[in-house]
């Protein structure tokens, strides 16, 4: 297994004021996102950095080979 990240981000008007903010990073978080870091461009923007963890399963070639040969013997013992 391979943890991963991905990353995106968002970007808020100042002027909407912090309910937008946090009702937007909620809706975000419930699919798996969390606020890494916040910068302000300007006076009236803020961009919010999101990332999420995933993991990836890596095949593993000895395992794989092995269940392969496991499977042909256990067919052949059946059939006798």
């Amino acid at each position: 297994m391979k943890k991963m990240f991905d990353n995106k981000f968002m970007v808020f008007q100042v002027a909407e004021g912090p309910k937008i903010i946090i009702e937007a990073l909620n809706t975000q978080g419930n699919d798996g996102w969390e606020a890494h870091s916040m910068i302000t461009v300007g006076e009236d923007k803020i961009v919010v950095f999101l990332k999420r963890e995933s993991t990836l399963n890596a095949p593993d070639p000895k395992k794989s080979e092995a269940e392969k040969v496991d499977k042909l013997w256990a067919e052949d013992s059946d059939k006798e």
